[in-house]
């Protein structure tokens, strides 16, 4: 079963296109790489499948359904970790994550649970107390993934989750990641670390000046 379907997308800042009749597909419990250089099209892709910018032309159907800007029902089974960290600076940990997963969980109980599985997921339950601001890099990205996965969405986006993060991060992120693939979800992975992409990729997509190469 395709959970994502993306096809012939374009998108276009004035005489730039950024995508060129962009194509691909996601099937569910698959992790997808996609891959390219910087300015190939793959965070615009991400964005416009998300419904965070407007196409062109084309059709994104995502869970066998047309996804539109005001698609809640289908946002609400899909997560984000951007390629820039999206967390409050002032904000704890914790209050970091309880923030992002309120956003899609309204029952208590349900929010309590989802909070404690990202920390758990994540490392950061010796670091729910601490602001944003006082962590090291690679902690920062691991709220980032925490932030992201709280609701624990059925299809995920990971724009270059672990870019300038440390060895021993990188591994231990990389390895929750394959812990979603195999519970299930759907991944959508961009990474320049092509080992990375190896280990945890069922498939991949190469694209380069908006347009599917591979």
């Amino acid at each position: 079963m395709e959970v994502l379907e993306a096809k012939e997308l374009v998108k276009n800042y004035g005489e730039v296109q950024a995508l060129d009749h962009f194509s691909f597909t996601v099937h569910e419990g698959e992790a997808l790489g996609l891959l390219g250089p910087n300015g190939s099209g793959k965070t615009t892709a991400i964005s416009v499948i998300l419904g965070l910018l407007t196409y062109d032309r084309g059709e994104v159907k995502i869970f066998g359904q047309e996804m539109r800007p005001t698609s809640y029902d289908i946002k609400r089974r899909i997560g984000l970790v951007p390629q820039d960290l999206a967390i409050f600076d002032r904000l704890t940990v914790f209050e970091n994550v309880r923030f992002f997963a309120s956003l899609y969980l309204d029952d208590p109980q349900e929010l309590a649970d989802s909070i404690d599985y990202a920390l758990h997921f994540t490392g950061l339950e010796n670091y729910k107390d601490r602001k944003a601001n006082k962590l090291s890099g690679g902690l920062m990205r691991r709220l980032n993934v925490a932030c992201g996965i709280a609701h624990r969405p059925d299809l995920l986006f990971l724009d270059e989750p672990t870019v300038a993060v440390d060895a021993q991060s990188r591994l231990f992120m990389r390895q929750g990641f394959e812990r979603l693939r195999d519970e299930g979800t759907s991944l959508v992975y961009t990474s320049h670390y092509l080992d990375e992409v190896e280990a945890l990729c069922d498939r991949i997509v190469i694209m380069d000046h908006g347009r599917n190469l591979a």
